[in-house]
């Protein structure tokens, strides 16, 4: 999943007009549940992610939910992660790549 953060937030910061790509960013994500399950499927997934690069340093959470097959769906907080954007330039909005996306996991070594 930290592959996932990582490309949508340069999406992101580009959109922003930041010049900015995956080489220049490290990103450390860590995800737990916060219910009394360690793991397995569930709606109670917290992922806390770091983006670093030469301009910026930002920590985040997301709201994962996953499902048995191994997809799931993460949604970022409003206060840091608006389903909106605008363009600082020509002041257009656009959909947040951050805001909520989803994927599934390889499951397949089971």
């Amino acid at each position: 999943m930290q592959h996932v953060f990582s490309g949508l937030y340069v999406t992101q910061q580009q959109l922003l007009g930041r010049t900015l790509s995956a080489a220049d960013l490290h990103t450390l994500a860590s995800c737990s549940r916060t219910g009394s399950t360690h793991d397995g499927p569930g709606e109670d997934w917290l992922c806390s992610v770091q983006f670093l690069d030469s301009g910026t340093a930002s920590a985040q959470a997301f709201e994962v939910q996953l499902k048995a097959d191994g997809c799931w769906t993460a949604t970022g907080a409003a206060a840091t992660q608006p389903a909106q954007l605008v363009d600082p330039v020509t002041s257009q909005r656009l959909t947040n790549p951050l805001a909520e996306f989803d994927g599934c996991l390889d499951t397949s070594w089971r």
